[in-house]
Protein backbone atom coordinates (compact mmCIF):
# COMPACT_ATOMS: atom_id res chain seq x y z
CA UNK A 1 0.00 0.00 0.00
CA UNK A 2 2.73 2.83 1.19
CA UNK A 3 4.61 1.80 -2.16
CA UNK A 4 2.10 3.61 -4.22
CA UNK A 5 1.80 5.86 -1.84
CA UNK A 6 3.47 8.52 -3.87
CA UNK A 7 1.87 7.53 -6.93
CA UNK A 8 -1.87 8.53 -5.87
CA UNK A 9 -0.44 11.84 -4.40
CA UNK A 10 0.56 12.91 -7.46
CA UNK A 11 -2.62 11.33 -9.51
CA UNK A 12 -4.79 13.10 -6.63
CA UNK A 13 -3.01 16.24 -7.23
CA UNK A 14 -3.33 15.88 -10.77
CA UNK A 15 -7.54 15.38 -10.20
CA UNK A 16 -7.36 18.52 -8.01
CA UNK A 17 -5.64 20.79 -10.46
CA UNK A 18 -8.18 19.46 -13.13
CA UNK A 19 -10.82 20.51 -10.87
CA UNK A 20 -9.41 23.95 -10.59
CA UNK A 21 -8.38 24.57 -13.85
CA UNK A 22 -11.79 23.78 -14.99
CA UNK A 23 -13.27 26.37 -12.75
CA UNK A 24 -11.64 29.01 -14.28
CA UNK A 25 -12.38 28.00 -17.27
CA UNK A 26 -15.86 28.14 -16.04
CA UNK A 27 -15.50 31.90 -15.00
CA UNK A 28 -13.87 33.40 -18.00
CA UNK A 29 -16.75 31.87 -20.29
CA UNK A 30 -19.42 33.39 -17.97
CA UNK A 31 -17.34 36.67 -18.16
CA UNK A 32 -17.40 36.60 -21.56
CA UNK A 33 -20.92 36.12 -22.19
CA UNK A 34 -21.81 38.52 -19.20
CA UNK A 35 -19.99 41.30 -21.28
CA UNK A 36 -21.68 40.47 -24.31
CA UNK A 37 -24.95 39.96 -22.74
CA UNK A 38 -25.21 43.75 -21.37
CA UNK A 39 -24.55 45.19 -24.55
CA UNK A 40 -27.05 48.10 -25.44
CA UNK A 41 -27.69 46.61 -29.10
CA UNK A 42 -26.51 43.19 -30.98
CA UNK A 43 -27.50 39.71 -30.73
CA UNK A 44 -25.41 37.16 -28.84
CA UNK A 45 -25.09 33.63 -30.47
CA UNK A 46 -22.84 30.87 -28.77
CA UNK A 47 -21.45 27.35 -30.89
CA UNK A 48 -20.08 24.65 -29.68
CA UNK A 49 -18.44 21.68 -31.54
CA UNK A 50 -16.64 18.85 -29.87
CA UNK A 51 -14.85 15.78 -31.41
CA UNK A 52 -15.66 12.71 -32.08
CA UNK A 53 -15.28 10.87 -28.79
CA UNK A 54 -13.71 14.02 -27.03
CA UNK A 55 -10.64 12.82 -28.50
CA UNK A 56 -10.03 15.91 -29.97
CA UNK A 57 -9.71 19.91 -30.54
CA UNK A 58 -12.66 21.42 -29.86
CA UNK A 59 -14.29 24.69 -30.67
CA UNK A 60 -16.50 27.42 -28.62
CA UNK A 61 -17.57 30.28 -30.64
CA UNK A 62 -19.03 33.21 -28.99
CA UNK A 63 -20.89 35.88 -31.70
CA UNK A 64 -22.45 38.81 -31.59
CA UNK A 65 -24.31 40.60 -34.73
CA UNK A 66 -26.33 44.03 -34.97
CA UNK A 67 -29.73 43.61 -36.86
CA UNK A 68 -28.26 43.87 -40.29
CA UNK A 69 -25.54 40.55 -39.07
CA UNK A 70 -22.51 42.70 -39.18
CA UNK A 71 -20.25 41.58 -36.63
CA UNK A 72 -19.39 43.23 -33.60
CA UNK A 73 -17.68 41.00 -31.46
CA UNK A 74 -16.41 37.26 -32.33
CA UNK A 75 -14.83 35.22 -29.53
CA UNK A 76 -13.08 31.64 -30.02
CA UNK A 77 -12.13 29.38 -27.42
CA UNK A 78 -10.21 26.04 -29.05
CA UNK A 79 -8.50 23.44 -27.68
CA UNK A 80 -7.57 20.14 -25.77
CA UNK A 81 -7.07 21.31 -22.44
CA UNK A 82 -8.67 23.38 -19.73
CA UNK A 83 -5.97 26.22 -20.00
CA UNK A 84 -7.81 27.11 -23.27
CA UNK A 85 -9.28 30.84 -23.03
CA UNK A 86 -11.49 32.55 -25.33
CA UNK A 87 -9.20 34.62 -27.94
CA UNK A 88 -10.98 37.69 -30.06
CA UNK A 89 -10.89 37.45 -33.53
CA UNK A 90 -10.28 41.00 -35.02
CA UNK A 91 -10.39 39.39 -38.43
CA UNK A 92 -14.19 38.67 -38.33
CA UNK A 93 -15.41 41.88 -36.46
CA UNK A 94 -16.91 44.28 -38.91
CA UNK A 95 -18.02 41.93 -41.47
CA UNK A 96 -20.66 40.52 -42.55
CA UNK A 97 -21.98 36.53 -41.55
CA UNK A 98 -22.39 35.88 -44.89
CA UNK A 99 -18.90 37.07 -45.50
CA UNK A 100 -17.61 34.97 -42.70
CA UNK A 101 -18.99 31.19 -43.49
CA UNK A 102 -16.83 31.27 -46.66
CA UNK A 103 -13.84 32.85 -45.32
CA UNK A 104 -13.49 29.85 -42.15
CA UNK A 105 -11.83 26.77 -43.60
CA UNK A 106 -11.66 24.93 -39.85
CA UNK A 107 -15.08 22.43 -40.42
CA UNK A 108 -15.17 22.62 -36.47
CA UNK A 109 -15.30 26.36 -36.50
CA UNK A 110 -17.72 26.39 -39.30
CA UNK A 111 -20.42 23.77 -37.40
CA UNK A 112 -19.91 26.01 -34.27
CA UNK A 113 -20.18 29.15 -36.08
CA UNK A 114 -23.64 27.86 -38.07
CA UNK A 115 -24.83 26.93 -34.51
CA UNK A 116 -23.89 30.30 -33.20
CA UNK A 117 -25.98 32.02 -36.31
CA UNK A 118 -28.84 30.01 -35.54
CA UNK A 119 -29.31 31.13 -31.64
CA UNK A 120 -28.67 34.46 -33.11
CA UNK A 121 -31.69 34.17 -36.14
CA UNK A 122 -33.78 32.69 -33.27
CA UNK A 123 -33.19 35.40 -31.18
CA UNK A 124 -34.42 38.08 -34.07
CA UNK A 125 -37.35 36.24 -34.99
CA UNK A 126 -38.83 36.66 -31.33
Amino acid sequence: MFEYLGLMILLIGCWLLQIMMSYLQHKNYQKVINENKHRSSGFLGVGVSKAKYNLGKGVVLIVVTDASDNILDFREMSGVTVFSRFKVKKEFIGKKTTEIINEIKNQRRVQAFEQALAFINNEKSK
